[in-house]
């Protein structure tokens, strides 16, 4: 009688599929900087994992903390119109796009639809191509991007520019922009209301820049792109802004004081990425 070797080649393809994940992995690690074998959170340390409904105040620079809900019943700014799709005009030519754009942030920078704007240096509305595959939308600008009128451009920044490149593409590759334009202050979450004041600067934008894929850093984006409640889990799951799908995830800033959570934020950068495959990427800038 012969023996059945299936259980044998599942083993090896599950094997292989293992070794694979593990050397992405630690090409993520070393990308963003790590050494050796990154530790992991076991069951020993389920304490430390972000726990629904936790108020706590955020413990570093950013108040990016993945728990940190947006207000207690505030509305998002997906409440208006959030029926309606994108229309997306993905055939639009780069220069349309830019001039777009570039109305739009002078709009943007004359803005003072909330308090936000009284104590801003610069507006801070974007930075990156305009006619990438994807977008990074993370929740307001800390005191760097305040000073210099780019978002992400400090250490939570220097962190996300190592993510893209882990991903294959370059820095400038990528669109990245926040909920909020101006500095809110001591770097505190958006209100709703300042959010709110906000969505139609956000909406426009990705609806020029028509990504495939939008990554929500920090459940601050993910509340208000409408793909998190207020309680409960929310990264890691795919969900829709206006017709574009979004993977929310934790926030550089984030990683920073948690490096533990590298892994699971590696996790959600290979689903972008797997649902990127099919498509023809659009994140050369010279598209």
């Amino acid at each position: 009688m012969e023996r059945d070797e299936t259980p044998a080649r599942s083993r090896e393809q599950i094997l292989a599929e293992a070794a694979t994940q593990l050397r992405g992995h630690l090409t993520f690690e070393q990308g963003m900087g790590s050494h050796g074998i990154p530790s992991v959170v076991g069951e020993g340390r389920l304490s430390e994992l972000p726990q629904a409904g936790d108020s706590r105040p955020p413990a570093g620079p950013y108040s990016a903390d993945p728990e940190v809900p947006v207000a207690p019943g505030g509305d998002r700014m997906t409440t208006a119109g959030a029926q309606e799709g994108l229309a997306g005009p993905r055939g639009l030519p780069l220069a349309e796009r830019e001039r777009r754009l570039a109305t739009l942030a002078q709009e943007a920078a004359e803005c003072r639809a909330c308090v936000l704007h009284e104590r801003r240096n610069r507006n801070v509305f974007a930075r990156g191509n305009p006619a990438s595959d994807i977008a990074f939308v993370g929740e307001g600008p800390g005191r760097d991007e305040d000073r210099k009128g780019l978002p992400f451009v400090g250490a939570a920044g220097q962190l996300l520019d190592k993510m893209v490149a882990a991903m294959g593409y370059a820095r400038d590759d990528v669109y990245i922009c926040n909920v909020v334009k101006c500095r809110p202050p001591e770097n505190r979450t958006p209100r709703a209301e300042e959010a709110l004041a906000c969505a139609k600067f956000l909406r426009s934008q990705l609806e020029i820049v028509a990504p495939t894929v939008i990554v929500a850093l920090g459940r601050c984006a993910a509340e208000h792109l409408g793909v998190a409640g207020q309680e409960g889990p929310w990264r890691g799951r795919w969900g829709s802004f206006q017709g574009i799908e979004v993977m929310p995830t934790y926030h550089p800033a984030f990683l920073l004081r948690s490096p533990q959570f590298k892994r699971v934020v590696w996790q959600d950068l290979q689903k972008v990425m797997a649902k990127l495959s099919g498509d023809q990427p659009r994140g050369s800038a010279s598209t």
